[in-house]
């Protein structure tokens, strides 16, 4: 990564102990606990109700700003382009505003939320939720027996709301960063 011109960034997953122990004590410190979660789509999947959410690709030029706003930049957009195969984006509206996006995408049985994004003025007005549900149901659509999405662990009003949903915590994960780097990872 050195060679490459890269702050030295290392994913850990449950179980590698011994790996974790050995960075940390080389001074890699412990950034952007994740949590990942995943739900039967049906289970959890509506349609979104009219004027409230809709499926968009390829994203709209406000969903690009509300991304931004919350530290999803441009590269993180050319991604989901990239992505071969079913994929959309959603964009949600609250009090007749822009409230959210995000991105799901289909491989195999599986359908992942990436990048949901609510607006921090218009959070709890339950655009989470139905971005969410609206991902299962376009998710149960194209095939996916299974919605997932990851999100730090620290986002607490996150966390609770897939709980809510009645998403499992499947996994967890981590980085590790050499003392005194930055480094950007973390899912919203």
């Amino acid at each position: 990564m050195r060679a490459l011109g890269q702050t030295p960034l290392v994913m850990l997953r449950d179980g590698e102990d011994t790996l974790d122990a050995t960075l940390a004590a080389e001074g890699y410190r412990v950034i952007d606990p994740v949590t990942l979660y995943a739900v039967p789509a049906r289970q959890i999947a509506a349609p979104a109700p009219r004027m409230v959410a809709f499926e968009v690709w390829p994203p709209l030029a406000i969903m690009a700003d509300l991304w931004a706003d919350g530290g999803i930049g441009r590269e993180r957009l050319q991604v989901m382009s990239r992505v071969n195969g079913a994929k959309t984006a959603l964009f949600g509206r609250a009090q007749d505003r822009p409230a959210g996006c995000a991105f799901v995408a289909c491989a195999g049985d599986i359908a992942m939320i990436h990048a949901i994004e609510v607006s921090p003025d218009l959070r709890r007005h339950g655009t989470g939720a139905t971005l969410t549900r609206a991902a299962a149901d376009w998710a149960a659509r194209h095939g996916a027996t299974w919605l997932a999405l990851a999100v730090t662990t620290a986002n607490t009003g996150a966390n609770a709301l897939y709980g809510r949903l009645g998403m499992t915590s499947v996994g967890h994960y981590h980085y590790r960063i050499k003392q005194g780097a930055t480094a950007t990872t973390q899912p919203r």
